[in-house]
């Protein structure tokens, strides 16, 4: 059995929910803007949505690269993602989204999960948790800087949902 983590983490970042969620929706660009991200592929015939299953690879400041897959449980933008996370560890990873002011958003990321490499859970044992949970820390640092520095720069992330600006919830194209 594995050494069990549950993080929470806040990033405030300083744009509307709805490009906030279109950043966190396209996880296909997600190594662009988060270093610690170095691939980041569908791997299901879902592409998008509720059953669409990613395969990601992570290196943070450790000496070892993750590879794990996500499968996308619920889907309710531009508000929350529920995932079931599988590989390096297994357990569930969400993000809420929640307007905090005006074109500031509040991005809560939950992660419950279980480690499922040895060294890894040896190494928390023998008193190693600490650096493991820096480690997370350092890359949920990383990924908000990074989200924060490409907004800046004028990256805009692709509306894969179809949400409009104004209303914030997914429309219908018109017919």
């Amino acid at each position: 059995m594995g050494d069990r983590y549950s993080f929470e983490d806040v990033w405030r970042i300083p744009v509307s929910r709805v490009v906030a969620w279109r950043m966190v929706d396209d996880v296909a660009n997600w190594p662009s803007w988060w270093p610690d991200y170095r691939l980041a592929e569908v791997v299901s015939e879902v592409r998008h949505g509720v059953g669409a299953r990613w395969h990601v690879r992570v290196k943070s400041d450790l000496p070892y690269t993750v590879d794990f897959h996500f499968t996308v449980l619920q889907h309710d933008p531009p508000r929350y993602v529920k995932t079931a996370v599988e590989g390096f560890f297994t357990g569930e990873v969400d993000w809420s989204l929640e307007e905090d002011g005006p074109e500031v958003t509040r991005m809560t990321l939950r992660e419950r999960t279980e480690t499922t490499w040895a060294l890894i859970n040896l190494t928390a044992r023998l008193g190693g948790r600490r650096l493991l949970e820096r480690n997370h820390a350092s890359a949920m640092r990383r990924g908000q800087e990074g989200m924060r520095a490409a907004l800046a720069q004028g990256y805009q992330p692709p509306d894969i949902d179809g949400i409009s600006k104004d209303q914030g919830t997914p429309h219908l194209p018109a017919r």
